[in-house]
Parts: structure tokens; sequence; C-alpha cells
């Protein structure tokens, strides 16, 4: 699962450069974004943030929509 993931977003800027279907997170309880990027997620998805669990690691992901 993890190579599926996007893990690393340095700067809110990137995330315009993530394509539709593009599935970005971290396991659950990290800090992976600053809040900037967190918003810049936010904003091209429409259900948000979610918890998955994944082999036995709990993850916290967002998916691109738009």
């Amino acid at each position: 699962m993890k190579d599926l993931i996007v893990m690393t977003l340095t700067q809110a800027s990137d995330v315009k450069s993530l394509p539709k279907g593009t599935v970005v997170g971290d396991v659950h309880g990290g800090r992976s974004f600053s809040d900037n990027v967190a918003v810049a997620l936010e904003r091209r998805s429409h259900c948000g943030w979610r918890d998955c669990m994944e082999e036995g690691q709990r993850w916290t992901l967002i998916e691109l929509d738009w």
C-alpha cells in the first residue's frame, strides 16, 4: 500500500501538480504535512481525510478528486 501513497509534500504549491485520483497520507498520528499543505489537499478533496487500516497499520489518507 505504501507504494501507492504520496507521503511527502513540502509546499502547498506541490499539491497543484498532483493528478486527480492521487492518494496522499501517512501513518495515523504522523505529522508529515504542514498545515498549509493539509489545507491545499483538503481543497482538492470532497471527502476529506479518512482513516484506513492496512497490514496492521492505521493510515490517515486523502484522495484528490479534482
